[in-house]
């Protein structure tokens, strides 16, 4: 076995152990990124880039709507407005990407964004995952 097999079998048995809800974390991370990416290839105008990064970013938060639990009776309230948030959140992804105005697109994906950093940091604190926000002394 190669280093690199040795390498990419160690990862995924680490990611295999994670609980999920620290691999939604994971997945909000992603989700974060992609939308940064568009935003920047928004700005450089590069906009094959840009629908690859907000398509990715769609996907991801697709698939973590797929994963709501509508069956149970205690998680409908919850699965409700995460699902809500998925297509809304999508749907802004989509409109930022269709702005002709660079200035519209660019607010847009920062607003989603700041959005889906919300939602991570609350699933974060409830999976015991680091913050990505600064907090103060005084906190």
């Amino acid at each position: 076995m190669s280093t690199m097999s040795q390498a990419m079998a160690a990862y995924g048995t680490a990611r295999r152990a994670q609980t999920p809800l620290k691999i939604v974390v994971d997945l909000y991370d992603l989700a974060l990124t992609s939308v940064s990416r568009a935003k920047a290839a928004r700005m450089t105008e590069t906009f094959e880039a840009e629908f690859e990064a907000m398509s990715k970013a769609s996907l991801i938060l697709s698939e973590l709507e797929k994963c709501l639990n509508t069956e149970d009776p205690r998680a409908q309230s919850m699965s409700k407005t995460l699902r809500q948030f998925y297509k809304r959140t999508i749907t802004q992804l989509h409109a930022a990407k269709q702005a002709r105005v660079g200035d519209e697109a660019i607010g847009t994906y920062t607003s989603v964004h700041s959005q889906i950093m919300t939602m991570r940091e609350a699933w974060a604190e409830i999976a015991g995952a680091p913050s990505l926000v600064a907090r103060s002394a005084a906190e």
